[in-house]
């Protein structure tokens, strides 16, 4: 009677098995990938804010260096300068001043244009962001100057970095 019962039983995996084990194998991979890539977009959106924060902190070095230096004449000029130079090291994804866009790939990447003084960084992954004029997969940001509040009387001029365009990025 062993003998039949191990001759009836078949080892290995029957066709039912291996569909419902390839099925699962596929909806935890998809699962998996989807939340990689919103992790990856998420990096990416933080990694491209604190660049944006320490550069608006390396602008208050710069003013606060020219105050003590009383040089506070020269805190318009920072206007007219490229805001990767208030960082004390660029980053990996700087790829330089450019008078054009750069023919190199920008994806994921900052670059200067001379031409229209504006920082520009290329988004990468683009699942969640969307630009507000619908086409357009870049943030800008550019030096301004601007008069404190309503003190029309107020001769002095300070340097703020702007976001020229609005963007929505809800990852």
């Amino acid at each position: 009677m062993c003998e039949q019962l191990r001759r009836g039983f078949q080892g290995g995996v029957s066709h039912v098995e291996l569909i419902v084990s390839v099925t699962l194998f596929a909806i935890f991979l998809m699962v998996f990938l989807d939340r990689a890539f919103y992790y990856q977009e998420l990096a990416e959106k933080a990694a491209m804010e604190m660049t944006v924060a320490n550069m608006r902190t390396g602008l208050r070095y710069k003013v606060a260096d020219l105050m003590l230096k009383n040089q506070m004449s020269e805190i318009p000029t920072l206007a007219d300068e490229n805001p990767m130079n208030w960082l004390a090291e660029l980053p990996e994804s700087y790829l330089g001043e450019f008078e054009e866009v750069p023919n190199t790939a920008t994806a994921g990447r900052w670059f200067y244009d001379r031409r229209g003084h504006e920082l520009v960084y290329t988004v990468n992954n683009r699942r969640h962001f969307v630009p507000f004029d619908g086409r357009n997969f870049t943030i800008r940001y550019r030096p301004t100057r601007v008069r404190p509040g309503n003190e029309a009387s107020s001769t002095q001029v300070w340097v703020n970095l702007v976001q020229v365009q609005g963007y929505t990025w809800m990852p």
